[in-house]
Order: C-alpha cells, then sequence, then structure tokens
C-alpha cells in the first residue's frame, strides 16, 4: 500500500474570507538549464496530486504557467503556480496516496534542488470575464501589475468593472482583475493585477506592434484611467500544465 506524499506550500491562502474568491500565486525560480526537468516533473508527479486534492472536493483548481519575457541574458527562468481552495477551507498542506514513501522523498528532493527563489502573492479575485467554472483558462497571460493609490481603490475598483465586461472589444478571450492581500500600506509598489488572456501568442505581439491613433474621447478616457493606477510590470505567460 502506498503511503501518503505531502506536498508542503511555503505559504497557504485562505479561499474564503467573507464568501470572495481568493488565489494564490507562487513564484518559483529556477535555472533555465533546469526548466526542462522541472516541467517534466510538474506534469507527470505534481500536476497528478493536485488533481488528487480537485476530485476530493479540497481544491478548485491548479495552473502552472511560465513567464516568456525574462530579461536579455537572463539565467533563470520564473514559473506562477496559481492555486484556487475549495471556499470556506483552509489548507495547510496536500496529502496524496499516489506514491511511496520513497517516491516521495525523492521527487521533493528534487523539487528543491531545482529552486532558485521562491515568492508569494494572495489575491482577492474582483471579477472575470470569459472564463467559466471548472474550464481551464486560454493558452496565453498577460498580468499587469498595478499601483493604485491606497485612498481611490474604490474608484479604481468601479473603473475596471465598468471595462471590463469589454474585454472581447480589445481581442481578448477572457479578462480579470484581483486585489494583492497579503501586502498592504500605501507604499507597497503593487496592490492590483489585472489578467488579460489570450489564445495565441501571435495576438499579444500583435497587440504590442500596433501603435493606436486615439480619439479625442478615447484619449481622455485613458487618460483619466491613467491617472488612477500606474502600470508597473507586465508578464507573458505561457500556460504549461492545468487541473480542473
Amino acid at each position: 500500500m502506498k503511503k501518503k506524499i505531502t506536498l508542503i506550500l511555503a505559504w497557504v491562502f485562505a479561499a474564503s474570507i467573507g464568501h470572495a474568491q481568493m488565489a494564490y500565486m507562487e513564484y518559483v525560480t529556477v535555472k533555465n538549464t533546469d526548466v526542462a526537468t522541472h516541467i517534466a516533473a510538474e506534469k507527470s508527479i505534481f500536476s497528478k496530486a493536485h488533481k488528487e486534492q480537485i476530485d476530493k472536493g479540497n481544491k478548485l483548481g491548479w495552473d502552472m504557467w511560465m513567464i516568456e519575457n525574462n530579461s536579455y541574458g537572463e539565467p533563470n527562468t520564473t514559473f506562477v503556480y496559481v492555486h484556487f481552495n475549495k471556499p470556506g477551507t483552509t489548507l495547510t498542506y496536500n496529502e496524496s496516496n499516489l506514491f511511496s514513501a520513497y517516491e516521495s522523498t525523492l521527487h521533493q528532493s528534487g523539487y528543491h534542488n531545482r529552486i532558485v527563489k521562491t515568492g508569494q502573492l494572495t489575491l482577492g479575485i474582483k471579477a472575470t470575464y470569459g472564463t467559466k467554472a471548472g474550464a481551464k483558462p486560454p493558452k496565453y497571460l498577460v498580468v499587469n501589475y498595478m499601483t493604485v493609490d491606497l485612498y481611490q481603490g474604490t474608484t479604481y475598483e468601479a473603473m475596471e468593472l465598468e471595462y471590463g465586461p469589454k474585454y472581447a472589444e480589445n481581442g481578448r478571450a477572457a479578462w480579470g482583475f484581483g486585489k494583492v492581500l497579503n501586502r498592504f500600506g500605501a507604499d507597497q509598489d503593487v496592490n492590483y493585477l489585472t489578467f488579460d488572456f489570450y489564445n495565441s501568442m501571435e495576438e499579444i505581439l500583435e497587440m504590442r506592434n500596433n501603435t493606436a491613433s486615439f480619439t479625442k474621447a478615447q484619449l481622455t478616457q485613458w487618460k483619466s484611467m491613467d491617472k488612477l493606477r500606474t502600470l508597473k510590470n507586465s508578464h507573458i505567460m505561457t500556460l504549461i500544465a492545468s487541473e480542473r
């Protein structure tokens, strides 16, 4: 009989605070030379353990993304794991019956030996459009990291909620945004994230290649939006694995 493998997370998110949907984002950086091994291990080993937890009703979903737009000459690659917990449940670890004790030790050791650094964000999901519960996300994603004045949060969120449903008009397959919960204060560099989903990398590059010619009304609209938010960074990501 196979024993349990325990997948310890550095931080664990609560999926329900006032019944709001939460998402836990785990940033894991590995050396470029270990990328192929890391992806193979996630697909063949750890994704199965996450799927088991979903089937047991302990999780709603798990995604693994790879950041594509690294700096020139960067020796490392960062992966972003997104964990969706079952509302009302807080997990400190996931247990699986899929692996023996020896396999558990071997897999965990290999995983930790590949890691260069890690980071975490906990998000309160404010809105999503174009995605369906229980369905895997589109293949490509642009995550925008926003700084919003602490005292303008309500106005900013109302703005995103107004323009979010128009995601398809801007060539997106889906869209969403969330508020950072585990880092708080007026001096924080990033306190909101927006998510632009696309069906192909070509769509992302074409969108960025186009130099827009704004009408007066559009210029007024975008400038009013920029008064509320400052774009600090933008990650282009490819979906590597996903479980629902």
